[in-house]
């Protein structure tokens, strides 16, 4: 590992601050223009064969300018569902469950108006049609109610017949997955993602749910007021339209709370830090993130400590449809819990990982034993800043020299595969490039 304390030319007002494998240089360049372009602070890790080779963070962790540290935490959205993802492995690793099992075998209130057919297979792979969030909700701060919610989840039908198609379950995939977990656990998911995945694998920073106790760690999300960390008034109890408003879809959204300004007051309120929404209110470290990658990347174990079995890694990692999806279109590709974890135009077929909104994100290439992550607390709604993992993702590959650069790409390939086989070409394998490597 190589100490690193210095600037850039280019950007030289943002100091890069960690360890560092001097081959994974082009990793330190991409964070470092990162947060030069879209503000605040972000880290950035690695592993490869179970070794720590990047560690690095910059810029700032809160609004009044404190500065990212080794132990800050940040908000990563949607890469909470990687977490709750192996949450279910490790159940499946434990005997305790079956992918092709209804769910209702472990939650018997589930098993009602058309939801007894859903297998925990459709349910990991979005394939329920359990996706849409509003009818759950009468208010927005009913997503911190668990049981609330989960009440509303039995009672709901699906939106298509489970199996025939798959649409991104946002927010219900953590609430559907972390009620399995805690049914056949007898643990919350909070308290399960400590003792099954934190505690063994020594993590420094992964919490989904009771963060509250440790908001100092916690990120600012930039373009959003400071996090309400000391005596913060009561969440309102309810919501309103505007008089002038005409009913409709639009009106009952605010009425609901759910608009984009109310969501950005809820999440700094300390309430929102304690609850446990497993699709998206999870905080990590990036050390946290990839270490446990690292670990599905190694066939679930690592360094003597078994997360999930290899045989329930693979499993996991096989893709279960390549058709686009209904909510975000592009085709994600799924497995069971991840998604694909290409690099830009690069077609990686083994790796699986998870993003968020905003762009952080982390993923596991079990061909490499390699697994990398980045947290963040910028909020871009450019195409870019949300796929701030993704363009990340070819410096990690570049500093193994199997990546050099998109016009390489376009005239060699691997290039990335949007289509199933039998629609589009498919384009060579990543495994060729290995081989050459």
């Amino acid at each position: 590992m190589t100490d690193f304390l210095s600037r850039d030319m280019h950007h030289k007002d943002v100091e890069i601050n960690g360890d560092y494998d001097a081959r994974f240089e082009p990793v330190v360049r991409v964070l470092r223009k990162q947060v030069a372009r879209y503000g605040g602070g972000a880290a950035a890790s690695v592993f490869l064969e179970g070794n720590c080779v990047v560690d690095v963070w910059a810029g700032q962790a809160r609004n009044d300018a404190t500065p990212w540290e080794r132990d800050t935490m940040s908000l990563c959205f949607s890469a909470s569902k990687g977490v709750a993802a192996t949450a279910i492995h490790i159940l499946a690793t434990d005997g305790l469950l079956k992918y092709d099992a209804p769910v209702a075998r472990y939650w018997p209130e589930f098993g009602q108006k058309g939801k007894e057919v859903i297998t925990v297979r459709q349910v990991l792979a979005h394939q329920a049609g359990l996706h849409k969030t509003a009818p759950l909700v009468d208010d927005l701060t009913d997503i911190l109610d668990w049981d609330k919610v989960i009440s509303r989840l039995e009672t709901t039908e699906p939106d298509f017949h489970p199996g025939t198609a798959n649409g991104y379950h946002a927010m219900t995939f953590g609430w559907l997955v972390g009620e399995l977990v805690h049914r056949i656990s007898g643990m919350s998911f909070t308290d399960f993602v400590q003792k099954r995945i934190v505690e063994p694998l020594d993590l420094d920073g992964m919490l989904i749910g009771n963060a509250d106790a440790e908001l100092e760690r916690v990120a600012d999300l930039v373009g959003v007021p400071a996090i309400r960390r000391h005596g913060a008034a009561p969440l309102p109890d309810g919501y309103r339209a505007p008089r002038w408003m005409p009913n409709g879809p639009l009106r009952s959204l605010v009425d609901r709370g759910l608009t984009p300004k109310k969501m950005a007051e809820l999440v700094t309120h300390p309430s929102f830090w304690k609850a446990s929404i497993p699709a998206m209110n999870g905080v990590f470290t990036a050390r946290s993130l990839a270490k446990m990658y690292s670990a599905l990347s190694l066939g679930g174990a690592l360094n003597g400590t078994r997360l999930v079995s290899e045989e329930i890694v693979e499993q996991a990692a096989q893709v279960q449809m390549k058709r686009p999806d209904k909510v975000v279109l592009y085709p994600l590709h799924w497995r069971l819990g991840y998604h694909r974890a290409d690099a830009l135009l690069m077609d990686v077929p083994r790796a699986f990982g998870h993003y968020g909104t905003g762009g952080a994100g982390a993923w596991a290439n079990p061909d490499l034993k390699l697994s990398a992550a980045l947290v963040h607390n910028g909020f871009p709604f450019s195409l870019t800043g949300q796929a701030r993992t993704a363009m990340m993702t070819p410096a990690v590959y570049e500093s193994l020299g199997l990546y050099t650069g998109i016009l390489h790409t376009l005239r060699h390939g691997p290039i990335i595969e949007l289509l199933p086989p039998r629609t589009a070409k498919r384009a060579p394998r990543l495994s060729s490039a290995k081989q050459a490597a």
